[in-house]
Parts: C-alpha cells; structure tokens; sequence
C-alpha cells in the first residue's frame, strides 16, 4: 500500500492552529462537519454562501460572446496569458473604468477565476517563511493559498465601523511592519467577509508603509463595482507610488453573475505578470479559451446593467439588515459593499453549533465566521443575492433557529 500520508503543504491546509476556536477541530474539519450534516424533515435547503443567479442572470453578452466563439469566432488554444485581443480590451476597459494602469496587454493576464488570480499572483511572490500581512478577519482562502506556500502569516485586527467602511488597527500594524520585514499586503476591497470598504485613510496609511518599507501590495477587488450609497472607493493601486508595487485581482463572477463561465483578470507589473503565466502554464494553461471572449464586453457594455444590479441588492440588503438587527438574536452593521453581511450572533452556543443549527432545522447553508479568520468567530456569512419571498421566510426560520438555540 502506498504512503497515504499528505504533503506537509497540504497538511496546512487544514489550518491546524485554529482547533482553539473551532470547537476542537480544525477548519477543514468544521467544514467537513457541515458538508455532512442534513435539514430536518427533508426542509429544503437555502445555501446563502452565494448569490442565486438564476434570480440574478448575467448579462446577455455573456452567452452571444461564448457561442460567437465557440462556433468558430475564437481560438481553442489561446496563449497562457489569454486571447491578446481580449486583453486588450481588458486593458483598455480597467484603465477607463478604474484608473488602474495598464502597461498595454502586458502587465494583464486572464486566468480561471479570480481565485485562480490569487493563487497565481501568490505563488509568483511567496518563498516559504515570508512574511505576509493578512485583515482579521478576510477572504477564506488566502490564509490557506499562504500557509500552503508556507508564509509565515500576520494578522491584523479589521475594524468595520459603524458607518461601514473598514480600517485596520493602526498600531498593529505599524508594529508590524516595523518589527518584520514584511514581503506583502494582501487585503479584499470591499472586504469580504464584513462587506466593509476601506477608508482613504487606511488605503494610505498601507500605501505609506508600503513606500517607506519596500513591500508589495496585493489587492483582490472581485467586488469593486459593487458599491452602494455612493461610498468612497479607492483603487491602491492609483496611489503615488504605488502602479510598481500593487498587483490588482478583478473578475465578473459576482457583481455580473458570470462564476459558471470561470474568469478571473490580474493586473500587475510586467515581471509578476511573467512569472504568474509560467505557473498557468503548469496548472491550468489558460482561462477557458471561448469564456474569454465574454471579457471583452466586460466593464464597457454592462454599465446600466451594474447599477440596477446594485440597486437590487442593496434593498435586499436594507431588508436583511432591518430583520437582523430586530430579531433580538442577531446584530450587523450594513455593508457598503459586496453581496454578504456578515452578522454577530447573540448566542452562547459556538459558531459551530449555528451553522450545523441554521443547516439542519432552518434549512440555510451559511458560512461560519471562523472561515475568515480568528475575528469572525461569532459571526456567520450571508449572501443577500437571493429571492426576496424565500429569502424572508428563511431569515424568519434562522431568527426562530437561533432563539431555540
């Protein structure tokens, strides 16, 4: 018989160091847990860990582009780094829409997925033992994209205050930085998981450190024109200083509904675009070579369909945040982005305890908080981008689920 034992990388993966607030287990281990559990009585099952995008369809470009290319229209093998007309509308389209620089085609790749983005950009800058400055709480996965590169991982307290935008704990992290040499920043904007947007001053105090120390910035803006109520909205990137030493992920799976066609966009330096090319060369090739092609209508052609898009959700958000904060069980702050909430629970039962409660009697998929970090324990993770009649008969069965509790 074969050795079974995993690779020490994957073995971190289960991110062995959170057994202290995971109620004995590991990450992977709660998360196995509620894979595994059922809803009471066959109650049909809600999963608020995405958007429904039957409700939320993507634009009708998406399918024209696909079949245009698909029936001849595009390449099947396209370059690693994508189809170069493509890009070059993507390049265009970003530096018009955000002011993020391109240096032509050449500092854009297109991968599968914007995670994909993220994995690519982190392999092509982490050496085992580097230090990495991470939000508390942030994104699931890139604690674990950088405990399987073997960083060695730095959090930082993630305030997300009342009026919804987000800082970061001043004298954490300039301790930090001062302490260490820290090799990059790495944050989600809106963040993900509270739906906060950082505040200029944040996005400076991390430009500012990134000047003065030499280090690299990653910022993943999935959900970047996602914004409501007309809030402040930075891309690091355009601050002075900054185009050399930011690497920009982007991608229209969630503001636009398009996760099912596999796209994701990073928008570096050329030698960083480089080196994540090599790596797709070796894991994936390329982006779907026909899905591609619906990037070039991405930005420029859905402006009228994003804002409806926002609007939409930002009621459903309204709506959700009234319930919350008047069940007696649940409290949250409003998201200024994004398509979550992310509320606390008012409960003396584990966060563990909630979600398999929420799955097995209220019948709705949730993420619990300790996915994002140490600081979301107590929370749990809606997405809001679901139908209103079922949505509201689901937060009743959630309220009533967590009385009970």
């Amino acid at each position: 018989m074969p050795d079974l034992t995993a690779p020490s990388a994957v073995r971190r993966l289960d991110m062995p160091e959170t057994v202290s607030y995971v109620g004995g287990m590991t990450v992977r281990g709660g998360e196995r847990q509620l894979e595994r559990a059922h809803s009471a009585h066959g109650l049909h099952l809600l999963d608020a860990t995405y958007a429904d995008t039957h409700v939320f369809p993507a634009p009708p470009y998406a399918l024209e582009a696909f079949e245009e290319a698909a029936s001849g229209g595009g390449m099947t093998y396209t370059p690693y780094v994508g189809d170069k007309g493509v890009i070059d509308h993507v390049s265009a389209n970003v530096n018009e829409a955000f002011g993020i620089r391109t240096t032509g085609g050449s500092s854009t790749i297109l991968t599968p997925g914007t995670q994909s983005a993220l994995f690519l950009a982190l392999s092509a800058l982490i050496e085992p033992g580097d230090t990495v400055v991470l939000p508390d709480p942030d994104y699931l996965s890139t604690e674990r994209t950088l405990r399987y590169l073997g960083a060695a991982v730095e959090r930082v307290p993630l305030i997300q205050r009342a009026d919804g935008y987000a800082e970061l704990d001043v004298e954490t992290f300039r301790s930090i930085c001062a302490s260490s040499t820290v090799k990059l920043v790495i944050f989600s904007n809106p963040n993900n998981p509270t739906g906060a947007v950082y505040a200029p001053e944040t996005l400076e105090l991390i430009a500012e450190e990134a000047r003065a120390r030499d280090f690299w910035v990653l910022a993943d803006q999935l959900y970047c024109r996602l914004v409501y109520d007309n809030s402040y909205y930075g891309h690091i990137s355009c601050f002075d200083g900054m185009e050399e030493r930011t690497i920009t992920t982007l991608g229209p799976s969630k503001t636009e509904s398009l996760s099912g066609y596999r796209l994701g966009v990073g928008v570096a330096p050329v030698e960083i675009i480089e080196r994540m090319e090599d790596i797709q060369s070796i894991a994936a090739l390329r982006a779907p070579a026909y899905a591609q092609h619906v990037l070039s209508h991405w930005i420029a052609e859905d402006k009228e369909y994003v804002t409806t898009r926002i609007s939409e959700y930002a009621h459903l958000r309204d709506v959700t945040v009234e319930f919350l904060n008047d069940s007696g069980v649940f409290e949250v702050i409003a998201s200024r982005g994004t398509s979550y909430v992310f509320p606390k629970v008012l409960t003396d039962g584990s966060t563990q305890q909630v979600a398999l409660a929420l799955k097995e009697k209220a019948g709705v998929v949730v993420n619990p908080g300790y996915q994002f970090g140490k600081r979301g324990d107590g929370h749990i993770r809606l997405c809001i981008a679901q139908d209103e009649s079922v949505w509201l008969d689901k937060l009743e069965r959630m309220a009533r689920t967590v009385r009970e509790l």
